[in-house]
């Protein structure tokens, strides 16, 4: 089952980054695209350029995204939607940034992929991926609850592939190294980001992600890339060391 038997793909944290370019990349597919994100600005502007039907909603809000959600038949879910609220030590961090990293990345994608499930099983056919991180593979400092809330998105990812053996319902997760997306902008500020992360590094830009998906998307229906691992040439698997560029 290839990208092209499916028809309408739901996409959140589609506003930039990562989204956006998965986003842009399955509509260049023919596929009919639902862009979740919190900026209307950003959203309509993919409307404008790929016909996306854009939704500017908190995602965290179940019972406003489900009514917005309302009639589609969504065949392809991405789970993207994340948050860094802050960089710094576990001790040192806001009981709200806490609440948020868990509400956004792992609450949000565990329901929003509850939700679409039901219409896949009906038509048998649909393919769910989920955007983890190496943090939640390997610790990274000044990341506990961050890469706790990947960790348990990889564990929630691989039992919900074993609850669906035997269906024609796929289930990926990709996790990326370093990034350059506002992810980390967010946590650190602009300047800090690109002086700290990106100035002197290669790192992974959100096409390359979105061309993996696209890749995963288009495999034959009896292959299942489960997880997939994706590192800058400079960054080692695991993703506890990058190295500048030589």
């Amino acid at each position: 089952m290839t990208i092209s038997s499916y028809t309408t793909a739901l996409v959140t944290g589609a506003s930039s980054g990562i989204g956006e370019a998965v986003a842009r990349t399955l509509a260049e597919r023919g596929l009919n695209i639902i862009a979740v994100g919190r900026d209307a600005e950003s959203l309509a502007r993919l409307q404008a350029e790929t016909g996306a039907v854009p939704i500017v909603c908190d995602i965290t809000d179940r019972a406003a995204l489900a009514a917005k959600l309302n009639g589609f038949e969504i065949d392809v879910l991405v789970n993207n939607a994340g948050v860094l609220s802050a960089s710094v030590p576990f001790h040192d961090l806001p009981a709200d940034s806490i609440d948020a990293m868990i509400d956004v990345n792992l609450r949000a994608a565990v329901h929003l992929t509850q939700y679409c499930l039901p219409g896949m099983m009906a038509r048998n056919r649909g393919h769910i991926v989920f955007i983890g991180s190496s943090a939640g593979l390997t610790p990274h400092p000044t990341a506990t609850v961050y890469g706790a809330t990947k960790a348990a998105i990889s564990s929630f990812a691989q039992a919900l592939r074993l609850d669906l053996l035997g269906r024609a319902i796929r289930i990926s997760e990709v996790a990326p190294g370093r990034v350059e997306t506002r992810l980390y902008r967010d946590a650190l500020g602009l300047e800090e980001a690109q002086r700290r992360l990106y100035d002197d590094y290669s790192v992974l830009q959100p096409q390359d992600l979105a061309t993996l998906i696209e890749t995963v998307l288009d495999m034959p229906q009896h292959v299942d890339v489960s997880r997939m691992e994706i590192f800058p040439t400079t960054q080692a698997v695991g993703g506890g060391q990058i190295v500048k560029n030589l």
